[in-house]
């Protein structure tokens, strides 16, 4: 996986500040929350389902691979939140401005259209639609920033390893887009989600798993998806359930230090269309039920208390003058409780980032619970962690490792 701010993305610009990289994290963070919010509000207002995707600059980590015969380099948004493989097919209509070559079907020997109307695949994503003359699964994807449409056809796709080892699939069913809107900087969208037209649901993985590491640091390179293998399930571990092809996770109590935080269970609980951890590759920040969030903070003012100063930011942020390394030093871990005794311990550098040159903010915002009933688990809570998805057991697990290791 490449951070969106690695200097072996296609995006980095080494003209920006680290101030700059930050405040670009945060804005592609809160789009992706402001798409949850409309789609969350939808949902709840309607008995059916509209089939939803979310914006390509809520992305955090790209994937680099090949499509077609012969292979062309596309670069693709990883996304845990939705679930369809589709890339810029042909000549698109707003593809024109990704960094990668366009793949063009009409060119590619291993290219099928394969897929028909009318059959189950092509009815769970297009909910049934109607068929055109040629009974070519045809198919439109919205989101608030934009849309793709394309139809659905089989191809080669290649996976590349950091030791340049191949991971050749032959036939995978993907989305051919013809016209794309706000996902015009990227090849197209990786989806991780457990549905039946999802890279993972074909190629029936047992599921799969991710590490991150320093995402502030623009070389950092062992970041890392892994597919294909068994997930390794740690000891810690905890059960997923599946709302819309979302991965979520119970939360039951937040603690600093030996100290619980009083707050209700009830706040955090998945309770009908409301509630639960959401776990997500797409958020640099994590969210919070409102009364939760008012609880951590001023835990963690009375932890720190006047040691540090406070730089005024507004009630939904919490920044201090100084160093992370230099100055929480001493900071107690703070432990997330999640649902049968799975805890997930952060230190300060999953807790807070550095904002500027002179301060550092919490890593922590606040979920608006009327229009986001959910919280998230964002990557910056994920750093140093190996995340893993098992299917077979419904289970995720995560252990701090250095994501090194998986390369040694």
């Amino acid at each position: 996986m490449i951070h969106y701010e690695s200097i072996k993305s296609p995006f980095y610009n080494p003209k920006l500040t680290l101030e700059d990289r930050v405040r670009k994290m945060n804005q592609r963070s809160e789009a992706r929350i402001s798409d949850l919010m409309v789609v969350v509000s939808n949902i709840l207002k309607k008995d059916s389902v509209e089939v939803q995707i979310y914006p390509v600059y809520g992305a955090q980590f790209l994937i680099p691979l090949k499509n077609g015969t012969p292979p062309v380099p596309q670069i693709l948004i990883m996304d845990t939140g939705s679930f369809l493989l589709w890339v810029h097919c042909g000549f698109t209509i707003g593809g024109e401005g990704s960094p990668a070559p366009l793949y063009h079907n009409a060119d590619s020997s291993s290219y099928v259209e394969d897929v028909y109307c009318g059959t189950s695949m092509c009815d769970f994503l297009t909910l049934k639609g109607t068929c055109g003359v040629s009974r070519r699964c045809d198919y439109t994807l919205n989101y608030v920033t934009g849309k793709t449409e394309g139809h659905l056809a089989s191809e080669v796709v290649t996976f590349q390893s950091k030791n340049e080892s191949e991971e050749t699939i032959k036939r995978l069913v993907f989305g051919c887009s013809s016209i794309s809107r706000g996902v015009d900087r990227c090849s197209g969208v990786l989806g991780l989600g457990q549905r039946p037209v999802s890279l993972v649901s074909q190629q029936n993985y047992t599921g799969f798993s991710y590490c991150i590491g320093n995402i502030s640091d623009v070389n950092y390179d062992s970041n890392a998806l892994v597919l294909g293998d068994k997930p390794i399930i740690e000891e810690i571990s905890t059960p997923i359930f599946m709302v819309l092809g979302k991965y979520y996770i119970n939360l039951e109590r937040i603690s600093v230090g030996d100290k619980f935080l009083d707050i209700d269970p009830s706040i955090l609980k998945r309770i009908d269309y409301q509630g639960g951890m959401f776990v997500d590759s797409g958020a640099t920040s994590s969210y919070l039920p409102e009364i939760a969030f008012k609880k951590l903070k001023e835990e963690i003012k009375s932890v720190i208390g006047t040691s540090l100063k406070e730089v005024t930011k507004g009630p939904e942020q919490l920044c201090y003058y100084g160093n992370i390394d230099r100055d929480l030093q001493r900071f107690p871990k703070i432990t997330l409780h999640f649902a049968e005794n799975a805890d997930m311990e952060l230190t300060a550098e999953n807790l807070f980032h550095k904002a500027s040159n002179n301060h550092f903010c919490l890593s922590v915002k606040i979920s608006e619970e009327e229009r986001l009933p959910f919280s998230i688990l964002g990557v910056w809570a994920q750093q140093y962690f190996y995340i893993s998805f098992d299917f077979d057991s419904m289970r995720l697990s995560f252990s701090r490792i250095d994501c090194d290791f998986l390369f040694d």
